[in-house]
């Protein structure tokens, strides 16, 4: 993930170095630092201008350290290196014009990330806008982007884009902040215990939320119990703030949560005793529901939910929740839900060929293939066609990666799923969860000739070749997988 951007407001680089503890190699064209100030930053010199300050950092299949003379070249500000990479300079220095070289800001930090992180945490804090993180295993993009949905309609908002719940695009995104900035809205994602406890410190977090919590990044941690206490972990920098955590009250580990945390907590969920609940009504055509919206017994609004499936009836009540607590207008509340549109890639429905497609393949991990699985059933009956699930495999499980992939295919066929396509070499498990106790011999066998169809395929390139020959006109069609199988290229063919 690299990209550029103007910072709010430029920072000087004695600042850089008080807030960092960095060393400086050269203070460039102004010799004693006095007048050397950044405006702009880049993480990715395809993308870099003139007079941005690069940061190089450590990717899964690159190293940014290898591009310093290409930015060098491109007549960056200066750049910052990590320790380990002392020798970079002097490399990228060998073929640059002395000139261009003489002007450079050159830093050195223990490591570019953590200098980058610093440099938020200092930078959000003289700016002190309220600040709203949100976490979970599933539902965390759509719960944010419903929340600044909803405050942008009166307030200037700041926030991470798309994804950005990582070290490096929550950084970019607080550096973008103004004095104008009233609120921040960020996504903090995790892969390791101690990361959402670090990035909340970052970003000063007000108030915090859980949507969910299940079987995601289970390569990392032991169970799914330690990935519930690493979500609390949000609670550490709330306790010290004085800030509330909203939780998801129907989520199976909430009471978990609720056990581990000391900060004051308001949960939301569907029973009406909770201080936040809801009431979902029925689904139109593209599996959008309505719902109302409770603070106790008393209803105080009502909105159409525009992103299909019941779950994410949730998400907007967390959404609601969070800003009705702060006080926002409830016209604004009801605006804001109801003007959110679908991320790419995330429950976009649609109708091409004659057939109704149900795309949400940015991702898969259980909870959200079960979550994708009943609006795919929810969506099918609404519109009578043959429900049909193309399901690719769901990544970074560890050891209980085959067992989960089973139990998916037991849940298709519990909600009498029509037709299993799957595709990869774990999702063959999907298969043999689909089959098991019936006619259907599992993924060896491409069309029972039954009315439940399975189809297992090595890779997409296989199934596209066979994709006409299964699908049928009328089709209703979920597509779904973990990102690295970017199944998105499997609709051109449908």
């Amino acid at each position: 993930m690299g990209r550029g951007l103007k910072i709010g407001q430029k920072i000087s680089i004695k600042k850089l170095i008080s807030w960092t503890g960095c060393s400086v190699l050269s203070y460039g064209a102004a010799a004693d630092g006095q007048n050397a100030y950044i405006s702009s930053i880049s993480t990715d010199t395809r993308k870099i201008k003139e007079n941005d300050f690069f940061i190089p950092v450590l990717g899964q299949n690159y190293d940014g350290h290898d591009f310093l003379a290409e930015a060098v070249k491109k007549k960056c500000a200066g750049f910052v290196i990590d320790s380990r990479h002392s020798g970079s300079a002097d490399s990228a220095r060998s073929g640059t014009d002395p000139k261009l070289w003489e002007r450079l800001v050159i830093l050195q930090a223990e490591d570019t990330i953590t200098f980058l992180l610093d440099v938020a945490h200092n930078y959000i804090r003289k700016f002190n806008p309220l600040v709203i993180g949100v976490t979970g295993s599933a539902g965390k993009t759509t719960t944010k982007d419903f929340i600044v949905e909803i405050l942008s309609g009166a307030f200037n908002t700041g926030f991470t884009p798309g994804n950005f719940n990582t070290e490096l695009g929550i950084a970019l995104a607080v550096l973008e902040i103004t004095k104008d900035t009233q609120f921040f809205v960020a996504e903090l994602g995790m892969r390791a215990s101690g990361q959402i406890e670090m990035l909340s410190k970052v970003i000063n977090i007000d108030i915090g939320a859980i949507t969910s919590v299940g079987e995601s990044h289970l390569e990392f941690f032991n169970n799914v119990e330690d990935i519930a206490l690493a979500k609390a972990e949000i609670a550490v920098s709330l306790e010290k703030k004085g800030g509330v955590l909203f939780l998801n009250n129907d989520n199976d580990y909430a009471q978990m949560i609720l056990e581990n945390v000391r900060c004051r907590i308001i949960k939301y969920g569907m029973n009406n005793n909770l201080e936040f609940n809801f009431i979902g009504k029925g689904a139109d055509r593209a599996g959008c529901y309505s719902m109302e919206l409770f603070s106790g017994k008393n209803k105080i609004n009502e909105f159409m939910v525009p992103v299909a499936g019941y779950h994410n009836l949730y998400n907007a009540c967390c959404a609601a929740a969070i800003c009705s607590y702060l006080g926002v207008d409830k016209e604004l509340i009801k605006n804001g839900i109801e003007g959110a549109a679908a991320g790419e890639n995330r429950m976009e429905i649609f109708e091409k060929s004659g057939k109704m497609i149900i795309n949400d393949c940015y991702n898969a991990s259980p909870i959200s293939m079960k979550c994708a699985i009943d609006t795919l059933k929810t969506v099918s009956d609404e519109n009578k066609c043959r429900s049909v699930a193309v399901l690719a495999d769901m990544l970074e499980l560890g050891k209980q990666s085959q067992s989960l992939h089973f139990e998916i295919g037991r849940y298709l066929k519990e909600k009498e799923i029509e037709v299993l396509i799957a595709i990869g070499k774990i999702s063959s498990n999907i298969c043999n969860g689909y089959a098991e106790g019936s006619g259907i011999s599992g993924p060896d066998n491409i069309d029972s000739g039954e009315s439940r169809k399975v189809y297992f395929f090595k890779d997409t390139e296989s199934f596209i070749k066979n994709a006409e020959e299964i699908l049928k006109p009328g089709d209703c069609i979920l597509i779904k997988g973990s990102r690295a199988n970017k199944l998105e290229k499997l609709i051109d063919f449908i």
